[in-house]
């Protein structure tokens, strides 16, 4: 239902919205800027319902940023997991609640559609549209694309096909050491390597239940091809906003850069590993837990 909700009403749309000249025109005027893929925490603008405040403050801060060019990718947040959850009780499968969770993410990224000035008002499905909206100007708006694959790893993807920089903004303030919510002393790190990042995503995925702040896939994605990431709190659009015109921000930098965090075990030789420098590294302390045999890892845990 969502899919031809979607597929008739976007098509009445955007003939309305390429017969009027000057608008269109307009979308042509600043399409040659730096280019960001942003993954847009379903944590932080969609609760036990869509916060429009926050999604319109959202928008608001992308049309006062006309020098730079955009990608959308919307997570689905509680309208998701709801949705799943009754599917799963009425005895959907996996690949159903994928499927169901896809359709909700579409749903909610429509919503960014209506504010954002230079939006193309149908949610994007193809992953070959993206181009040819990026260079007219205009800022393609996604959800999940396919079963099985995380918005995250949708953004990464995006962010590799056009050469972008990844932004992942959630409702934490960037990369910790450990779980900030659990946790106040936790450690926010302002810059880490792609190897540290494997690396805690690795350990995360240890603990049962922990929050990741990005999926392995995606994270994959990111570090085979040297994608510049921040991952940033999406409640702070003026940090946010600091963050892409090269001001001080808060948050975490992933890039090329020597390894920070001591570990015991050897880096997987999947990716190159930087050369040692003085840079002292920090060790990072924690108290491993087994996983036992008949605990699994639930991907929906991750917060997308």
């Amino acid at each position: 239902m969502f899919d031809m909700f979607n597929e008739e009403n976007a098509s009445t749309m955007e003939t309305n919205y390429s017969s009027t000249s000057s608008t269109a025109s307009s979308y042509n005027t600043n399409f040659s800027g730096k280019g960001f893929v942003i993954s847009v925490g379903g944590s932080v603008f969609i609760g036990e319902k869509p916060l429009a405040d926050k999604i319109s403050d959202f928008c608001s801060a992308i049309n006062s940023l006309g020098e730079f060019r955009f990608v959308i990718v919307v997570g689905g947040g509680k309208t998701c997991r709801n949705y799943n959850e009754a599917a799963k009780s009425l005895g959907a499968n996996n690949f159903e609640l994928d499927t169901l969770g896809i359709a909700t993410t579409r749903l909610n990224a429509r919503l960014f559609t209506y504010k954002i000035e230079k939006a193309h008002k149908k949610v994007i499905t193809d992953f070959s549209e993206v181009d040819e909206i990026v260079n007219e100007g205009r800022i393609p708006v996604l959800g999940g694309m396919a079963e099985g694959q995380t918005t995250d790893a949708v953004a990464a993807l995006v962010a590799e096909k056009l050469g972008f920089e990844f932004i992942n903004l959630s409702n934490v303030d960037g990369i910790y050491d450990s779980d900030p919510k659990e946790n106040e002393e936790a450690v926010l790190f302002k810059e880490i390597s792609f190897n540290d990042m494997n690396f805690l995503v690795r350990e995360k995925l240890l603990v049962p239940g922990q929050h990741l702040f990005v999926d392995p896939q995606a994270a994959s994605i990111l570090s085979r091809s040297k994608i510049k990431s921040y991952f940033l709190n999406g409640d702070h659009l003026e940090n946010f906003k600091n963050c892409l015109r090269g001001q001080e921000y808060k948050g975490t930098l992933v890039d090329e850069i020597p390894d920070h965090i001591e570990r015991d075990e050897p880096v997987s030789i999947e990716f190159e590993r930087v050369e040692e420098t003085d840079i002292p590294k920090k060790k990072l302390v924690r108290k491993r837990k087994v996983v036992e045999e008949d605990e699994e890892i639930d991907p929906r845990d991750i917060d997308f």
